[in-house]
């Protein structure tokens, strides 16, 4: 299948605010080609049922991390893993090498005025939580697991990204009832539980080009850490 013929495949209309990036990345990668091969029952299915603006953005995103992830080659991905113990999975589960398997979450922090209603002109540190809690239900069990965010733009620093996530720590840790209500967690036990999961957070801020800006959290408290030759790959995809 040719590349005009696989855009042909993908989308019902050949204005579609997707096809130009994806010929893009078709063009430039064919370890890309051949991830979409691969999964083009997948990703056809979402572009033809994603109308939204706001949707097609976190679409967007979705199809440019796994451009990017592999773009290394020691790096290959499922799209969307089955999962049986839960409703929903991450987006990818990504393979270093032959050694390990690790799944990767990708969401976009919304930010423009079109997409936020009028009220809620939140300071970032909320929203971030907001985008992080909301998550870590979608977290596998006994693996490593990465939450990457995408930012139109990135106001988000080292310190300003851990004394955020230290200030959910803090929330959970002194039974905050209504935290664990927001996002429906039974208890502080069933919080710690999923948030330890979570291995590490990069927030990216989204660009047209293969660089970006990032901002990289790792979890004190994660149970499966990434290995750092793993995390300097995968920090690498997104910045190299």
């Amino acid at each position: 299948m040719t590349n005009e013929e696989l855009l042909t495949y993908l989308f019902a209309e050949p204005s579609h605010i997707l096809v130009q990036p994806m010929a893009t990345w078709l063009t430039s990668s064919r370890r890309f080609t051949t991830f979409v091969l691969t999964f083009r029952s997948k990703i056809r299915k979402k572009l033809r049922a994603t109308h939204d603006e706001a949707s097609l953005r976190d679409l967007q995103l979705e199809l440019a991390t796994a451009y990017r992830l592999v773009q290394e080659r020691t790096l290959s991905l499922v799209y969307e893993p089955p999962v049986s113990h839960q409703a929903r999975g991450p987006d990818f589960a990504v393979t270093f090498t032959t050694k390990m398997t690790f799944m990767v979450e990708v969401t976009r922090l919304r930010d423009t005025v079109t997409e936020q209603p009028a009220e809620s002109h939140e300071p970032w540190h909320p929203r971030l939580a907001d985008a992080v809690c909301s998550k870590l239900g979608q977290l596998m069990p006994q693996c490593s697991n990465v939450l990457l965010i995408g930012m139109d733009t990135l106001p988000l620093t080292h310190t300003s990204i851990h004394a955020s996530m230290s200030h959910i720590q803090q929330r959970a840790e002194r039974n905050d009832i209504s935290f664990f209500q927001r996002y429906r967690f039974r208890d502080r036990a069933a919080f710690f539980q999923a948030y330890q999961r979570l291995s590490e957070i990069l927030v990216c801020e989204i660009r047209d080009s293969c660089r970006t800006s990032l901002v990289c959290w790792i979890n004190p408290r994660a149970k499966y850490p990434l290995p750092s030759k793993v995390q300097t790959v995968l920090q690498r995809s997104h910045t190299g």
